[in-house]
């Protein structure tokens, strides 16, 4: 199989803390792998030094073999390696669709042309496509700040997508999200999976939700890899049920 991300002996230290320890997987091209852990394993340090937020201490990434380690967001992105973070990124005070236009806008064409070119970018008929895909139709001319929560992370994930990446990184996409909206979250990602072939990557610490979207499982405790495998697999591990609840 296609190896799209590559992260070999990866560590990060701050100063006498080490928060990600020699951590080494491979996503292949298709996968949905899924990072869970407690508080503090490291899942969001790891995220960052994959995504050029931070440099690693040791190790390398690797983007469809092409090394990438401490490569910077906007250059990644170029690569094809798209994400949403913890907190939400849309822009209150613009409409859905707007949000999308220029989500797109980030990905394409320089600063000159987007001055100077169409008002929309030309990504207008991307971007209704996707609020239709994302089930936002009939919000598409609301001011993002105006929608609840859940359906703010629809458009938050709906954006990352606007460029067709090659590979997903989605920080915690179902924190804060009721029940309804989960269902419909995590139902549109496995669809665009299935559609649009693409490859994800995801930290989350709602269980259900990462079982029931992700095809393998990666756990992290203190740092370090504790289990990985498919998702009953890693839900009936003692080394996860200790981590979790301890002794």
């Amino acid at each position: 199989m296609t190896a799209v991300l590559e992260v070999n002996n990866l560590s990060k230290r701050f100063g006498g803390i080490v928060a990600v320890d020699n951590v080494s997987f491979t996503v292949n091209d298709g996968d949905i792998l899924g990072i869970i852990g407690p508080n503090g394993s490291g899942k969001s340090t790891l995220f960052n030094c994959v995504l050029g937020q931070l440099l690693p201490s040791d190790g390398t990434v690797r983007i469809d073999g092409q090394e990438s380690t401490g490569m910077r967001p906007c250059d990644l992105n170029r690569l094809g390696v798209s994400r949403t973070f913890q907190l939400l990124q849309v822009f209150p005070q613009l409409s859905v669709r707007d949000n999308l236009i220029l989500a797109g806008q980030e990905h394409q064409g320089s600063m000159t042309s987007r001055l100077f070119g169409r008002p929309d970018a030309g990504l207008g008929d991307a971007a209704d496509q996707m609020i239709e895909f994302f089930r936002l139709s009939h919000l598409a001319e609301e001011q993002a700040g105006m929608l609840s929560y859940g359906q703010q992370k629809l458009l938050d994930a709906a954006m990352a997508f606007m460029a067709g990446p090659r590979l997903v990184l989605l920080d915690e996409p179902a924190g804060g999200v009721n029940l309804t909206m989960l269902g419909l979250l995590r139902e549109r990602l496995q669809a665009y999976h299935a559609e649009r072939k693409a490859t994800f990557v995801v930290i989350e610490h709602q269980m259900e939700f990462v079982m029931a979207l992700c095809t393998r499982v990666l756990v992290l405790a203190e740092g370090r890899i504790i289990a990985e495998g498919a998702p009953e697999e890693v839900r009936r591990n003692p080394a996860v049920i200790e981590a979790y609840l301890g002794h």
